[in-house]
């Protein structure tokens, strides 16, 4: 007999997952989360019972009947925890739901979630959730295939509207999709099943294409194995009066409480006894169900929490073997090689990536490494002091750690704020990026900004005849700006490029200013020239450049005002005249 075969829901945030797997479970677990928001991974067992009441007579229209005995469906956090049901070569999800909202379509999300699935060659659904909020649409049945027909022509046009607009976004990705009851080959064409996570709408017509595809095509991968018990960690957590525990995806073989539990931690592999298998009742969430029901054995596939001694270095999304005597050499094996494909390139220097589990480490770090960011270090975990320490001598733009759907300790917290290092936190991944991006353009504008200030700034400027204030050792003399920034500390020339003196200081109204520009009138301190004698009273005087200032202000260009740009050139031409070799060096 075949096992039910594993679902992930996956899509972008607030698109509807939970809710719409709330529908499945007729329970109300999307209300005790964070803003409505799915915040961990759970599994939920969906008999074949239960799919056979909803569909009712849906199935009829299945070529076969149904021999599964059921669907476990992984309820997934956006999408990267979708990674962590991952096996050597693939997933260990055998179908996906990708939950599309009609109204806002692909967005930054679904697009991660449509690239994991690709790459991991998951054969997925798209649930077109929120039907409902078409203008004027009347839920009044579950069935989306009744419920169509009571719907107005114009509403029935507008939906079709939305499902055209959505292949041909699909198409973009290279899927070819279209409604289900359209569908004439569902191994070359994807399914949309239009649904309501609120009202219930298109459930049951979900359940059927799911099933269906199951049964018809997943036949093959749904045959148990006989063996050791294969599975992914979902999580580690503390359970009264158990300890450690982890929640556990068993997808082959069959775990016995009577075998050895081979687990990963980054330390490497560990075994370790089984104290006890707890298995949920069907229709009911692992991580909310307290009524656990401890068993000998558990056939896949099955959501099973593992109670055991020395559990707590596990990593969330690494593999497990649940392996006789016989068969433990083998499944440190299996374990030691599936964790060594998670090892990503790290560089001397770099930022800090930290994830909650292996697959969210691997999500974004595919996405860092698309983004061509440096890493010095990728780990499961909460962000640590040591993170934090790890950057104090990086370059300003890698000063930065990301966690992804992880926490921060309290010291480290305190220690990123001292240090001035940069905490990027989310449960979205192109959040992250995208800040850190902001974030990075920001320092360097202000790099570039202060770059400006230390170079001698294109500027031409007259010396104002009646406001002469002092002849010599230093100079002080009135003068206009004309053109460009005038800045203390640079040196000044003639028309013809002789050195007049060097600018110590700029006085605006008896106040020491940091810079003039264009209009100007400032009282200028100029070490050097006697007024009269080297230093006309109405003088025009050009800040002059040197070879190093002029290559850096062709570097920030695009920071000089258009009237810079004009004297820079004027100072070019006459130190050209002068000494065309200049720019040299």
């Amino acid at each position: 007999m075949p096992r039910q075969p594993i679902l992930s829901v996956l899509g972008h945030v607030d698109s509807g997952k939970t809710t719409l797997l709330d529908q499945i479970r007729e329970s109300r677990i999307v209300e005790g989360e964070a803003g409505g928001i799915t915040q961990m991974i759970g599994a939920t067992e969906v008999p074949l019972q239960t799919v056979e009441e909803v569909c009712g007579e849906l199935l009829n229209s299945l070529d076969t009947d149904l021999t599964i005995p059921g669907l476990l469906f992984i309820d997934t956090p956006g999408h990267a925890a979708f990674s962590s049901l991952r096996k050597r070569g693939g997933s260990i999800s055998d179908i996906a739901v990708l939950v599309i909202d009609i109204e806002n379509g692909v967005q930054p999300q679904t697009e991660e979630a449509i690239k994991i699935l690709q790459e991991s060659h998951t054969p997925f659904v798209v649930a077109l959730n929120k039907v409902d909020k078409l203008h004027g649409w009347q839920s009044e049945d579950e069935y989306f295939t009744r419920n169509i027909n009571n719907q107005s022509d114009k509403l029935q046009q507008k939906l079709d509207e939305k499902i055209y607009e959505m292949m041909g976004e699909l198409n973009e990705y290279d899927i070819v999709a279209d409604r289900f009851d359209r569908v004439d080959n569902f191994q070359e064409k994807v399914a949309m099943v239009p649904t309501s996570a609120e009202t219930g709408e298109g459930i049951p017509e979900l359940l059927m294409v799911l099933s269906g595809l199951s049964q018809n095509y997943l036949a093959d991968q749904l045959e148990i194995k006989e063996g050791m018990g294969k599975g992914t960690v979902l999580e580690v957590t503390e359970q009264k009066g158990l300890g450690t525990t982890i929640d556990v995806i068993i997808y082959d073989g069959i775990a016995r409480k009577e075998n050895k539990l081979v687990y990963g931690t980054s330390e490497g592999v560990k075994t370790t006894d089984i104290k006890a298998l707890l298995e949920p009742r069907p229709l009911k969430e692992i991580r909310l169900d307290k009524q656990y029901e401890e068993v000998d054995e558990v056939t896949p596939a099955a959501g099973v929490k593992i109670s055991g001694q020395d559990l707590e270095g596990v990593i969330s999304g690494s593999p497990i073997r649940i392996a006789s005597e016989e068969e433990l050499e083998d499944a440190k094996k299996e374990v030691e090689e599936e964790l060594e494909t998670t090892s990503f390139q790290t560089h001397k220097e770099g930022v800090v990536v930290k994830a909650d589990s292996l697959g969210s480490l691997e999500a974004i770090m595919r996405e860092v490494e698309e983004a061509e960011i440096l890493v010095q270090k990728a780990e499961v975990g909460k962000i640590t002091k040591s993170d934090i320490v790890k950057l104090e001598n990086e370059e300003p733009e890698l000063r930065a750690v990301f966690g992804f759907n992880t926490d921060i300790t309290e010291q480290a917290k305190k220690l990123a704020r001292e240090k001035g290092i940069e905490v990027f936190q989310s449960d979205v991944i192109y959040e992250i990026i995208d800040n850190y991006n902001t974030w990075k353009n920001a320092l360097k504008k202000d790099q570039r900004q202060k770059a400006l200030k230390a170079v001698t700034r294109p500027a031409k400027i007259q010396a104002m005849p009646d406001h002469v204030f002092r002849k010599n050792d230093p100079a002080v003399i009135g003068v206009k700006v004309l053109e460009g920034v005038l800045t203390p500390g640079c040196t000044l020339m003639d028309e013809n490029g002789e050195r007049i003196g060097t600018l110590k200081s700029i006085q605006e109204e008896n106040e020491k200013i940091e810079e003039a520009e264009r209009g100007s009138q400032v009282a200028a301190s100029i070490q050097g020239p006697t007024i009269g004698r080297d230093l006309e009273k109405s003088q025009v005087m050009l800040t002059d450049v040197t070879q190093k200032d002029y290559e850096r202000l062709q570097e920030l260009e695009d920071l000089l005002s258009e009237g810079e740009k004009s004297v820079l050139e004027e100072i070019v031409g006459i130190k050209d005249e002068k000494n065309p070799h200049w720019k040299i060096g």
